[in-house]
């Protein structure tokens, strides 16, 4: 009589078939964890990204956003493959989240980015709240008519966002929540309300283009397996989609009758409408077709998103 449980043939979050449609076996799936390197490419397939200059529009301007997750240990492993992305992909800017570098070790990592990548200037928001955390940076090759680090709500180096002459990129690294949600009061409740009106302020000046590690999925498509996750992984409870929603607007706000019951679909919450006037740009360029964002144990959810105003 065969055990209970997942079939052999199943392929596991995240696994990948051999040549033969085979699922890899759970002995080839741990042997792989050994070392902590077996995931890592030595070479990234970037055989479909070309580099933009030819093929720019005058004026227009190309912006990559990447949560680096330590952006010492980025430089000090995978240094290489890092400078090999960038000289395909070519951004004019290259918005970083997760840098978790302090002020006091700025000046080396500048030094060495420079050496290998002569034509960025590179722009930091350090957190000054503990050593080791959070903190962001913006990479651009012209220099702004301003930098701007929004200290006055954001101890945590969350937030930074560069001027230019027709439009402001605001590139952030908004808090998580928790693996038990113990920040979810604090995300909601102060972070939210303060970086939104943030966003309206700078809105007044000028265009905005927002982008970074959000930590948010607003739509139930945005997940796998939404009903097991609403309300019980960080980036996916109702209060941080509706307050995402308010900025970008949604199918209407949460019923009663959805908020009591967890496994209810709540759709995109938000007042229907464009919200503040900010578009979702990979939505809007790739409608809900059952793509999803990235996966992991952690956070189980989409997290990386780019936004413009309308302008």
């Amino acid at each position: 009589m065969p055990k209970k449980g997942r079939k052999r043939s199943e392929v596991p979050h995240g696994g990948k078939r051999n040549e033969k449609g085979e699922a890899p076996t759970k002995k080839a799936r741990s042997s792989s964890k050994k070392g902590g390197t077996s995931y890592v490419p030595k070479s990234f397939a970037l055989d479909g990204i070309s580099s933009r200059p030819d093929s720019k529009e005058p004026g227009s301007l190309t912006i990559a956003t990447y949560n680096v997750n330590g952006l010492k240990s980025l430089m000090e492993k995978y240094q290489d493959l890092f400078i090999e992305y960038l000289s395909k992909e070519n951004p004019d800017v290259l918005c970083i989240q997760e840098t978790k570098m302090s002020a006091d070790q700025t000046k080396e990592m500048e030094s060495t980015l420079m050496k290998r990548l002569p034509q960025y200037k590179v722009y930091w928001h350090c957190c000054t709240k503990k050593k080791g955390y959070s903190g962001t940076a913006i990479l651009s090759k012209t220099k702004p008519i301003s930098v701007i680090k929004d200290t006055d709500i954001d101890d945590e180096g969350r937030l930074i966002s560069i001027e230019f002459e027709s439009v402001v990129i605001v590139c952030t690294y908004v808090p998580n929540s928790g693996l038990k949600l113990e920040r979810l009061k604090y995300r909601t409740e102060t972070w939210d309300p303060a970086f939104r009106e943030k966003l309206v302020n700078l809105d007044k000046k000028k265009p905005i283009v927002w982008c970074g590690d959000l930590n948010v999925a607003h739509g139930d498509v945005d997940v796998a397996n939404w009903k097991a996750k609403r309300n019980k992984v960080p980036g996916f409870c109702d209060a941080e989609r509706e307050n995402f929603g308010i900025i970008v607007g949604g199918e209407g706000p949460i019923t009663e009758k959805v908020r009591s019951k967890r496994t209810l679909p709540a759709g995109r919450p938000g007042e229907k409408g464009s919200g503040l006037g900010f578009v979702d740009a990979w939505r809007h360029l790739n409608p809900y077709d059952g793509d999803i964002g990235l996966l992991s144990l952690r956070l189980s959810i989409c997290s990386t998103f780019f936004f413009y105003d309308i302008f």
